[in-house]
């Protein structure tokens, strides 16, 4: 694994420091830390993602009260927006990936009336915007566009892979794709031979697929490392979203999460 080059490093940390700066908006924290995870793997595709986060998150906590004085709790403050940053940053990978934008499949997210008429077209009345940060939809040959499945990001697991695993099984039920993805920052996935809760979720079928940026991850039938700089079919997770949404248009229909992978 490519170690992170230090004036990469350098430059994101002007970047960050620039736009945290720039304006008090709301996720404008989330929006700085986001940006320089993609300004330094657009400089550096080969450098280990995992690294390249936490030398950020860093950064992050060791600037924030310079920045904002009255912030009490630096490390706490990075939890909240690191969320937010990834899942930011996995939206504008997949949107960008030039493989899915040929197949016309986009990462949306759905609030208000939109999401609620889709929970009612598919029966499901427990879920809220909350629970699912984004969908995937494609362009059905006729011209209508049509949702088949959802992404759920995130840098670090935790606790929070409970309510995901939740709402997964929801949307397979119905029969959507349902992945999640990660940096694998804490290393909470384990290996196969020993799997760590998080990774018997995963393996039990919480998840079609899980999708680690972080080549350090111990691969498994259902875990699989994506190296971000392979935009093509070679991809694992451009390949199999490419693959189920294909599956979906002719038929309607996603592999449940037993006969995955197609």
């Amino acid at each position: 694994m490519a170690p992170i080059d230090q004036a990469v490093l350098a430059d994101a940390k002007t970047v960050m420091l620039t736009l945290l700066h720039a304006t008090e908006m709301s996720g404008s924290k989330a929006w700085a830390l986001e940006t320089a995870f993609a300004y330094v793997l657009g400089r550096d595709p080969h450098t280990d993602k995992r690294e390249a986060w936490k030398e950020l998150q860093d950064i992050y906590q060791k600037n924030l009260t310079t920045i904002y004085p009255d912030q009490e709790d630096p490390a706490q403050s990075f939890r909240r927006v690191s969320g937010d940053a990834f899942e930011a940053f996995v939206e504008g990978y997949l949107n960008s990936n030039e493989q899915l934008k040929r197949e016309g499949i986009r990462a949306v997210r759905l609030r208000g009336e939109d999401f609620d008429q889709l929970m009612q077209r598919l029966g499901i009345d427990d879920l809220e915007p909350k629970d699912i940060d984004m969908f995937l939809q494609g362009v059905m040959p006729d011209g209508r566009v049509e949702l088949f499945g959802a992404v759920f990001p995130k840098a670090s697991y935790a606790e929070r892979i409970r309510a995901d695993e939740y709402a997964s099984r929801r949307l397979m039920e119905k029969g959507l794709f349902s992945v999640t993805i990660t940096i694998d920052a804490r290393d909470e996935l384990g290996t196969e031979e020993h799997p760590s809760v998080k990774r018997r979720k995963i393996n039990s079928g919480a998840f079609h697929a899980c999708y680690s940026f972080h080549r350090g991850t111990a691969q498994g039938p259902k875990v699989r490392i994506v190296q971000c700089h392979i935009h093509g079919m070679s991809n694992p997770l451009v390949r199999d979203v490419v693959k189920t949404w294909r599956h979906f248009r002719d038929n309607k229909s996603v592999p449940t999460a037993d006969a995955w992978p197609a």
